[in-house]
């Protein structure tokens, strides 16, 4: 993923970095060797134990890698809070990060919520910002694997979006393709590439569809 942004979003050392859904620092971990000193990273999670431990074995090494807990609903991983993410605001300025982060996050969550991380992207993005952003994206050719039983999840519509189990509508969410670029292209974002997944049952070295947004 990392090398992704590198050789696609042309991600460079001394550059800032928001990591949203920063979990126990998965992505943080490669960043290490590669920001210099003048480039820095920001995670925030809802999870306490990965940004307890990243936050004690990480940045006391590594002070430009920060990491904080936020306590926002979601029906799987977070259910008593009472933040939804359709109304967080996120707890940075305005235009502080050149490349925001987002691996399995929005195949998490509520197409209203998704908006409002969107339009909070757009402000904490520099004028050059760059996205990186997974999804379950639904189009022709997934759908007629789905129907062929070769995806891993057997999505249902579920108003405007997909869930695969309508009991617990967050554990997976998928989206149209076309309207999750139209609701990046609506804040003004451009979709730079689209990299398939293999959840469907294609061929693929990724699982989850890649996103590649830029100003």
């Amino acid at each position: 993923m990392i090398d992704f942004c590198r050789e696609k979003l042309n991600l460079q050392p001394d550059e800032n970095v928001l990591d949203i859904g920063c979990g126990i620092g998965r992505l943080a971990f490669p960043l290490l060797e590669y920001l210099s000193e003048e480039g820095g990273y920001e995670g925030f999670d809802t999870f306490p134990v990965g940004i307890k431990w990243c936050t004690e074995n990480i940045t006391p090494e590594f002070p430009n890698f920060r990491f904080q807990l936020v306590d926002i609903f979601n029906s799987t991983y977070n259910p008593y809070a009472q933040t939804k993410a359709a109304d967080f605001v996120f707890p940075y300025e305005d235009d502080c990060f050149d490349l925001i982060m987002l691996n399995s996050v929005f195949t998490h969550m509520m197409p209203e919520d998704i908006m409002n991380y969107i339009k909070e992207m757009d402000r904490v993005l520099t004028d050059k910002g760059r996205i990186f952003a997974t999804f379950f994206l639904v189009n022709e050719e997934s759908n007629a694997l789905m129907n062929q039983g070769k995806s891993t999840h057997d999505f249902f519509k579920y108003g405007i979006f997909y869930t695969a189990d309508p009991k617990d509508p967050m554990d997976a969410v998928g989206y149209d393709e076309k309207f999750a670029l139209n609701m990046f292209e609506q804040r003004g974002f451009k979709i730079k590439e689209i990299l398939f997944g293999g959840w469907c049952g294609r061929k693929a070295n990724n699982h989850q569809d890649i996103l590649l947004v830029t100003r």
